[in-house]
């Protein structure tokens, strides 16, 4: 779904135009396609340009958008047709939204980090339940998500990366989206997976 554009990005007074993503979550560090309708503003978008994706749970959602966290993006591709447009979107980081205009165009911040304690321990903690999921699940692209995943050395984006191509729910997506405390955030990912294992080890043990 597509909120109404402006032309260009402000992005030295970190402002962006908006765009509503419906039962879709797209997180830092990581590449989504989107759909949106051929409209005047939507044309406009270009390769490079940054953009705000902000994913909806619900109608309530659009006017809860101020203080929402949500995900600053890239475009690296447009394809159009006389329908719409397609983009190739890879997320940069996570932003609050801080003013909205029109619903169209937001001003945000960025998000800080505080620092996270046992951050090696928990980073090969992760690594490891993830791998486990990856060999569980055995999907056609498992070594290439390991690949990828091996050449991700910091937390904040290794939890990013498991959480956009692994975890499937978008509620619990959102939630990790939304959850700004990385050691937080790990553990809640960590128990996650955990809990994805035990229901594809039962499967296996029903078969």
């Amino acid at each position: 779904m597509e909120l109404p554009g402006v032309s260009g990005q402000i992005m030295n007074q970190e402002k962006a135009r908006i765009y509503l993503l419906n039962k879709k979550v797209l997180f830092p560090h990581s590449a989504q396609a989107v759909i949106l309708r051929n409209t005047v503003a939507s044309s406009e978008l270009k390769t490079g340009d940054k953009i705000i994706t902000y994913p909806l749970r619900n109608i309530l959602d659009i006017f809860l958008i101020k203080r929402r966290i949500s995900t600053l993006a890239e475009i690296t591709e447009v394809s159009i047709n006389e329908k719409q447009i397609k983009l190739q979107i890879k997320g940069l980081a996570r932003i609050r939204i801080t003013g909205i205009k029109g619903f169209r165009e937001a001003s945000y911040e960025p998000v800080h980090y505080a620092p996270v304690k046992n951050e090696g321990a928990m980073t090969k903690e992760l690594r490891v339940k993830a791998q486990e999921l990856i060999f569980l699940i055995n999907v056609d692209e498992s070594d290439r998500l390991i690949a990828l995943m091996n050449f991700l050395v910091d937390l904040n984006q290794i939890c990013d990366f498991i959480a956009n191509y692994f975890i499937l729910d978008n509620r619990i997506r959102i939630i990790l989206l939304n959850q700004t405390d990385i050691t937080t955030r790990c553990e809640n990912l960590i128990d996650t997976i955990d809990a994805l294992i035990d229901k594809f080890r039962s499967r296996g043990e029903n078969q």
